[in-house]
């Protein structure tokens, strides 16, 4: 009867300690909102030691009279002088580029460059021609900085 009696009482022992090792059953695991903080503070101290950023848009308005054929590459170039191109944002930001399509407050739809749309047509004859175009941008760090449209 001691022996049964000593058993239990261990086996009871046994099950209170180990749920007194936490204090809460929740304590076992971060939940969502730590893990938000969490990567909040390490994102905020990476941060410190870069330079304030904001937002810089720059609108550019390629005219037709300002696309040049480069025979070279087989393409129409537009390029213009980028000033607001600082080192800092080659370097650590983000350019972006995009393309107004149709007609303002019609159907006007603005895409992101590269923007590649392949076109169908029939000549003359009945035949399907097929064929791709790509209007793209690149952004060029130096003095002065610039950025160049492609079509």
């Amino acid at each position: 009867m001691k022996r049964k009696f000593l058993y239990g009482f261990s086996l009871l022992f046994l099950f209170l300690t180990g749920i007194s090792c936490t204090s809460s059953p929740s304590q076992d695991y971060l939940d969502e909102y730590e893990v938000q903080k969490m990567i909040e503070d390490a994102i905020r101290q990476n941060n410190e030691k870069l330079e304030f950023t904001q937002w810089k848009i720059v609108n550019i308005s390629a005219k037709k009279a300002d696309w040049v054929w480069n025979e070279d590459i087989g393409r129409y170039e537009a390029i213009y002088d980028l000033p607001e191109l600082t080192e800092f944002i080659y370097e650590n930001g983000a350019a972006l580029g995009y393309v107004f399509i149709g007609t303002q407050g019609v159907d006007e739809v603005q895409k992101l460059l590269p923007f590649v749309h392949t076109y169908s047509e029939t000549d003359g004859e009945g035949s399907t021609i097929t064929y791709t175009e790509t209007i793209s941008c690149d952004f060029q760090y130096g003095s002065p900085s610039t950025v160049a449209f492609f079509i």
